[in-house]
């Protein structure tokens, strides 16, 4: 098991919110139209960029294992949510998308094969999956 810790303070400037996370320091605020200074990434897209980064890192995971002869050409990922507004008030993100793209030395069976074992060991997808409704489009 591992344990992350991550802390944030509301500044009071907006909707802005600092986070620190071991040694990285990192601004959360909201557009102007929703109050914010848009001085930083929401925490919807936040949340977003978290899918796409932890996919790449299950790629690098999967590349860095010994005796692995994957190389990859080219790996990029676009994700995109739908926050809908509950009846109470509150909103949720309801769909996320990913588009991702992967090109490596292995076939195309093999490539399949890769693209699936990173979505199996994505913790942030595993986390997410029975909350929200996922669809990736390979290409």
């Amino acid at each position: 098991m591992t344990t992350h810790t991550v802390h944030t303070t509301y500044r009071n400037i907006g909707a802005q919110t600092m986070i620190k996370a071991g040694d990285h320091q990192f601004i959360a605020d909201e557009p102007t139209m929703f109050r914010g200074t848009d001085a930083g990434p929401s925490p919807v897209q936040y949340l977003l960029g978290a899918v796409g980064a932890c996919l790449g890192a299950s790629a690098a995971s999967l590349v860095n294992r010994p005796k692995s002869t994957i190389k990859i050409k080219k790996f990029e990922v676009t994700v995109t949510g739908e926050t809908e507004r509950q009846a109470n008030g509150a909103s949720r993100v309801t769909k996320i998308n990913v588009k991702l793209t992967c090109e490596t030395n292995l076939n195309q069976e093999e490539n399949r094969q890769f693209i699936e074992e990173v979505i199996h060991l994505c913790t942030v997808h595993n986390t997410l999956e029975e909350a929200v409704e996922f669809t990736f489009d390979i290409n």
